[in-house]
């Protein structure tokens, strides 16, 4: 009962505090109904039967028609940026594709869903208009990260040695919530590298706490999407934090050691057997392979997409019965298999679109990080530099697990990709600031 009237007393008042103040309260609200995510929670039965997302993300619009002019008037234009004309095009391409979707209702749903995503891009960005927001906003997502890693400790959902989850839109299943987990680490990494004082303990606590959680999930995509967000951080980190990077990063390794136990060291040394394809390759990692060899033929057939879970519509005509799966309840003939492959589930749902949106996003997010790293040897200032290596850091983490799991509903995607886009913007308009300056004096000249 407690903890149901702090939700909703919390929850209530960042909604107040977005009207009378600043908008900044409404996404916070809308964040913190991802983390905590009453419906997941025994206590949420105590609540009303309420949209909490939608809710806080009404407020928040409206918010920022009444607070409109507290905000920064020389914030780029959110649409300008190639991640948000990308993602509106595909909003735009899902919308159509409803004309032919296999599974009409899954791919309205999922239209539905990423229209929202396209809102959600454009909250962050605009609210994220300043190194202090950007800092704010991230904190956010380590201190909703912490939460679910303290709720996986104490968790007593555990299939075949896993945590399978703690609740969560989304996030419900140990491979999910170890890539949520993993961005958190990233994140919090890079803000213990940026900020000082207490900030800084706050980043280092809730990193060993995030990371510890990860463990638990045992996700072997989650873990190689880490030791690649690191990867990141190595070759892009801020002149200012080298020497404490190493510092850092040989604490942080010594931390993972210490918290792992046999049942992941396990699991993760048999990532080279899955790589390698050896004889003693598992069931799970062979019927991947089966299933990636079936994607390629399921695009040949629907070169513009089935539409959205259009693999598992189609998985039956194109696999071995042994690779299908059902739930329990369920009836064997509605067996099927979903994707394991956010560039395959683009590549058979959305077609040639799909694959296009996909690889000029992963183009995009190397342009942007040989901009952090021009930046970071010529700018006075290293936040937006370290805020957007934290948001890239986060993204790296998603690319390299969708390897193996299909992220592309993961909604984090869409919070790190908006708060890089306004680093790269705050990085920017210093030098725009600069030509306007100099263009009138040329022109009196």
């Amino acid at each position: 009962m407690l903890t149901a009237l702090a939700f909703l007393t919390g929850f209530a008042g960042l909604l107040v505090l977005a009207v009378v103040r600043h908008p900044i309260f409404g996404l916070y609200a809308y964040l913190a109904s991802f983390y905590v995510h009453p419906p997941s929670r025994w206590w949420g039965q105590l609540l009303p039967d309420l949209r909490w997302a939608l809710l806080a993300a009404a407020v928040t619009a409206a918010a920022l028609i009444v607070h409109r002019g507290r905000l920064r008037p020389d914030h780029p234009a959110w649409h300008t940026s190639l991640p948000a004309a990308l993602l509106a095009a595909f909003v735009l391409w899902l919308w159509v594709q409803n004309a032919w979707a296999l599974d009409s209702r899954l791919h309205l749903d999922a239209t539905i869903q990423y229209t929202k995503y396209l809102l959600v891009f454009y909250f962050v960005y605009r609210l994220a208009e300043t190194p202090e927001r950007m800092r704010d906003i991230l904190f956010v997502h380590v201190l909703g990260c912490a939460y679910l890693a303290l709720l996986a400790r104490y968790a007593d959902n555990y299939v075949d040695g896993r945590l399978n989850g703690v609740g969560g839109p989304g996030i419900d299943d140990a491979n999910s919530l170890g890539m949520f987990l993993g961005t958190g680490v990233a994140v919090a990494g890079t803000l213990a590298l940026a900020e000082r004082g207490w900030r800084r303990a706050v980043a280092v606590v809730a990193g060993a706490i995030i990371l510890n959680g990860l463990i638990l999930t045992a996700s072997r995509g989650a873990f190689l999407g880490v030791l690649a967000a690191a990867l990141v951080a190595l070759l892009l980190k801020p002149r200012q934090y080298r020497k404490l990077f190493w510092v850092f990063a040989a604490v942080g390794a010594i931390g993972a050691v210490s918290l792992m136990d046999q049942r992941f060291i396990d699991r993760m040394s048999s990532i080279t057997t899955a790589v390698e394809r050896t004889e003693e390759i598992d069931d799970s990692a062979e019927s991947r392979w089966a299933l990636k060899e079936a994607q390629l033929r399921m695009f040949a057939a629907h070169p513009f997409g089935a539409g959205h879970k259009g693999t598992a519509v189609l998985s039956p005509q194109y696999l071995d019965r042994k690779w299908l799966t059902f739930r329990a309840g369920e009836d064997e003939s509605q067996a099927a298999r979903a994707s394991h492959n956010t560039f395959l589930t683009l590549l058979v749902e959305q077609g040639v679109f799909g694959a296009l949106f996909y690889l000029l996003l992963v183009l995009w997010g190397f342009r942007a990080g040989l901009q952090l790293k021009r930046a970071s040897g010529i700018s006075a200032d290293p936040r937006p530099v370290a805020y957007g290596l934290a948001s890239l850091s986060a993204l790296a983490v998603v690319l390299v697990a969708g390897q193996f799991t299909d992220y592309l509903m993961a909604e984090v995607q869409i919070w790190m990709a908006a708060i890089l886009v306004a680093s790269l913007h705050a990085l920017a308009l210093p030098a725009r600031a600069e030509v306007a300056q100099v263009a009138p004096s040329v022109l009196r000249a």
